[in-house]
């Protein structure tokens, strides 16, 4: 798996867009710098370089942003290619239903553990793996997944992905209820 690109164009142009969004989303939301550094845990300083694209974002600040604005993590991508610690996640697609809307994406999972931080009540995620083994789910008690094998949980609490002996792919449904 290839690191993140931590500058050139395709690193910028990630930045400014993404920060746009966040910019759009908290405004739009009539919540100040204050606040949304209050409920994401993240630094006002940091907001403020992620809104004006001089900081790139890392998956876990995207959902931690996300999850501080009541937004799924799709209104802030486009099909951008986001980095976590262990996950790098596209965006495939987005459906919006009377009770939920359901997000898609295609991740890459390598051995390093990645523990994501709570997402909003409700939210349940249905992982696949497609090659590989990876290990998923509540981090209390995470489930270890060969290819073709499916584990669906809510993430309202801490849950790990970890490629286990190698890298693995998968993909992610994410269901926010409405």
């Amino acid at each position: 798996m290839q690191p993140p690109p931590s500058s050139g164009p395709d690193a910028r142009a990630l930045a400014i867009s993404v920060g746009g969004r966040i910019r759009t989303l908290r405004t739009r939301a009539g919540v100040g710098l204050t606040a949304l550094s209050a409920g994401s845990g993240l630094g006002k300083g940091t907001l403020s370089e992620l809104e004006n694209g001089r900081r790139n974002p890392t998956l876990d600040t995207l959902f931690a942003i996300a999850t501080a604005l009541s937004v799924p993590l799709s209104d802030l991508l486009t099909g951008e290619e986001v980095h976590g610690d262990s996950v790098t996640a596209t965006l495939l697609g987005r459906w919006a239903e009377p009770d939920a809307l359901t997000e898609v994406y295609r991740l890459n999972i390598d051995e390093r553990p990645q523990l994501s931080k709570p997402h909003s009540p409700g939210v349940l995620e249905v992982l696949t793996v497609l090659t590989g083994v990876a290990e998923v789910g509540p981090a209390d008690a995470p489930v270890s997944l060969r290819a073709t094998e499916t584990h669906t949980f809510t993430a309202e609490t801490d849950h790990v992905y970890r490629g286990v002996g190698g890298p693995a792919t998968a993909v992610l449904t994410m269901r926010y209820p409405r």
